[in-house]
């Protein structure tokens, strides 16, 4: 087995308020409304073959973890 260690600092804490869009279907086509949600749980995943560092989080003690991204990558994915 491959011994590795990082190095990485998560740029929210446990307790942050953050403003989540969440997708709706509008007159218009898509939409979106936001909400403000607590950040419940952070997972840090370290990929050592590419050594990249991935932050996912739980909101709302809701059981499922996504990752954040702001709403202009967002945009490039519609």
């Amino acid at each position: 087995m491959q011994m590795a260690a990082f190095n990485a600092v998560c740029p929210y804490e446990i307790g942050d308020k953050v403003k989540v869009a969440i997708p709706a279907q509008g007159e218009n086509g898509q939409m979106f409304s936001v909400e403000v949600a607590t950040i419940t749980d952070i997972a840090c995943t370290h990929y050592v073959k590419k050594g990249k560092i991935v932050f996912t989080y739980e909101l709302n003690h809701s059981g499922q973890y996504a990752q954040f991204m702001n709403l202009k990558d967002a945009a490039k994915r519609v």
